[in-house]
């Protein structure tokens, strides 16, 4: 492991979406939800089609950082077409309109992310993610996660977007730490790892997927399959500050 250069660890950086909860999960229950509102256009065949030819192209999005290369209504669309249903314009914005009003249904955290939550709150947290304030705060209050973090940066409030590096300089601020002495937990490569890592930050790659890690971007500092293997992996680490501290 590379060592924290610190005495001790003073600060916990976690991501939300696919780190603490099962957000492709619940992209394919809202979804489900949203199709079955229209028996009369959709059989129930077709909407087992289309949800899975919409999760395909959710998950290669995902894994390649490149959501907003086709707008909701384009996802939609083409599976569908995949799916063999002719759809237009009306049928696809309803079908939206019933995702978003269903946005929440199937939201759960993923299995181990409540004992990271508490391996992290031995040190100071802060929750930095992505997304529109109104829908990451009534996930954390679904999910009752507000009381585990003793700050929260959602990038719509906060003005900025990881991987600037101004919002993780302010939950450095925050947390009253320096790069050195903060971890950043997080899914996404592109976003949460490189961010973090421009700024010295040591990073864990939560990569639930098994995805491989894309060219061009800083390496994670450590790799671990889930919530779980981070939890673990900061109670190491945290062994080894106080190995340092108290030799």
């Amino acid at each position: 492991m590379r060592p924290i250069t610190d005495q001790t660890l003073k600060a916990v950086f976690l991501d939300l979406d696919d780190t603490l909860s099962d957000e492709l999960h619940r992209l394919n229950v809202a979804y489900s939800v949203a199709l079955a509102q229209f028996p009369n256009r959709l059989t129930s065949s077709q909407v087992k089609e289309t949800l899975h030819h919409y999760m395909i192209l959710v998950a290669d999005l995902y894994e390649r950082n490149a959501w907003t290369e086709l707008s909701e209504e384009q996802r939609l669309r083409l599976a569908l077409e995949q799916a063999g249903v002719k759809s237009n314009d009306d049928l696809r914005t309803a079908i939206i309109r019933e995702y978003f009003r269903n946005y929440h249904q199937g939201l759960r955290l993923l299995p181990g992310a409540a004992q990271l939550l508490q391996e992290a709150n031995c040190h100071c947290t802060c929750l930095i993610t992505n997304g529109e304030t109104q829908i990451q705060t009534e996930k954390l209050r679904l999910l009752s996660l507000r009381g585990y973090f003793n700050h929260i940066l959602i990038s719509e409030e906060f003005g900025s977007s990881k991987p600037d590096l101004a919002i993780f300089q302010h939950a450095l601020k925050l947390t009253k730490s320096q790069p050195h002495q903060a971890i950043m937990i997080g899914n996404n490569i592109p976003t949460d790892i490189a961010g973090a890592a421009n700024l010295g930050i040591t990073t864990i790659w939560v990569n639930l997927h098994n995805w491989k890690a894309p060219h061009g971007y800083k390496r994670p500092d450590y790799e671990v399959p889930d919530p779980e293997g981070a939890s673990e992996l900061l109670r190491l680490i945290r062994a080894q500050t106080c190995r340092q501290s108290y030799p």
